[in-house]
């Protein structure tokens, strides 16, 4: 049986296994160092391209802060123009409420001085039936029958009021006055009067009884003078049916007029014939007629 010689290696394959390996650590070490320099160029440009992006950020928020202060300016404009304009409303009214509340003592002094005569009338008719009374006996009869002066708490409404009711956050909002009871205000001057005379000659004032009086908000938009709101307010209180009328200013430069009017007073008919006014109802719900009007004063 023959035996397979051993075959030992010979200089040829150790030099080409030795440079095989060398090549291969040269190229592994080639391979490495590539892809470290691939690695840091990669790095530079993300570190170029971030300082770019930050910068672009940057210019964005900036635009943006810029526009927020250019809003906020805006907005602190807007808000100075409003409340000028608020202000200048409320002053307006205010001249407005002064006026009538004016008007009012006006015409209660006007009641006062009336009764004032009659009682002086009463009492001179009185003294001179007395002092033409010869029995002493009547005489005493009759001067106990003297007429006492009317009190002023007595006279129709009760007097005026020393001051006028203060407005409330909520009414400064809405734009809607009510009086102490809670009701649309009432204009005094168109309150009707009704005087009795008694057995003795005694003039006394009482209030008039009326029928159920309705109540419709008529909302104007166009006017901006004092005299003009006026005036307006003077002439819904002249047409036919109107009771009394109120008025007071809304949140948006309109005004609203609270009229009291007879069950069968057709408003919406009435208004476009106010003079000067050139008053259109514009729409009309429930207990609410919104109106155009145009103000003469502006011609002036």
């Amino acid at each position: 049986m023959n035996e397979t010689p051993v075959r030992h290696p010979n200089r040829f394959l150790a030099d080409l296994t030795q440079a095989m390996r060398s090549t291969a650590e040269t190229t592994r070490q080639a391979a490495i160092e590539q892809y470290e320099a691939d690695a840091r160029s990669y790095t530079e440009q993300l570190r170029a391209r971030t300082d770019d992006e930050a910068a672009s950020l940057r210019q964005a928020a900036e635009a943006d802060i810029s526009a927020i202060r250019d809003w906020s300016t805006a907005e602190m404009e807007r808000i100075r123009v409003e409340t000028e304009q608020r202000i200048e409303r409320r002053r307006e009214l205010l001249e407005q409420e002064l006026h009538e509340y004016t008007s009012s003592v006006e015409v209660e002094i006007a009641r006062v001085q009336k009764h004032v005569a009659e009682y002086d009338a009463e009492i001179a008719s009185f003294f001179e039936r007395l002092l033409q009374e010869t029995d002493a006996t009547v005489f005493a009869s009759m001067a106990s029958q003297m007429p006492d002066p009317p009190s002023f708490g007595d006279i129709e409404h009760g007097g005026v009021a020393p001051d006028l009711p203060g407005r409330s956050e909520e009414e400064a909002q809405t734009g809607i006055q009510l009086d102490a009871q809670g009701q649309p205000p009432v204009d005094e001057a168109s309150a009707a009067e009704v005087v009795d005379e008694s057995p003795k000659g005694e003039a006394r004032g009482t209030p008039s009884r009326t029928a159920p009086v309705d109540s419709t908000q008529v909302v104007v938009v166009g006017l901006v003078s004092v005299a003009s709101i006026a005036t307006f307010k003077r002439q819904l209180g002249r047409l036919p049916g109107v009771k009394n009328v109120g008025v007071s200013s809304g949140p948006d430069g309109e005004f609203i007029f609270t009229v009291g009017h007879g069950s069968d007073t057709a408003l919406s008919s009435l208004i476009p014939t106010l003079p000067a006014f050139q008053a259109r109802v514009v729409s009309e719900r429930d207990g609410v007629l919104n109106v155009s009007a145009h103000d003469p004063e502006a011609d002036g």
